[in-house]
């Protein structure tokens, strides 16, 4: 997982809760994204098209680690702003 310490200059910043709001939805409109597109990769398997699986499930593996970053991102920036 990537690192996602922030510098000292930013940690000391005071994150509106309008934005931890909107930076909330978005990870929802992410994770809602990859769950439709979860339906994809069985059709490929389906067809025993085996490469492009495994391509889409190395880009989903992408996708899925971004979003957990966010996610701490996320929970991080919601106890600073308690």
């Amino acid at each position: 997982m990537q690192d996602v310490n922030l510098n000292s200059e930013v940690q000391n910043v005071t994150i509106p809760q309008s934005m931890i709001n909107i930076f909330a939805q978005s990870i929802y409109a992410h994770l809602e994204a990859v769950a439709l597109d979860a339906n994809a990769s069985l059709e490929l398997f389906e067809n025993q098209e085996y490469t492009q699986v495994k391509t889409f499930l190395q880009a989903n593996i992408q996708q899925m680690q971004y979003a957990l970053n966010n996610v701490e991102i996320l929970g991080r920036m919601e106890q600073k702003s308690i």
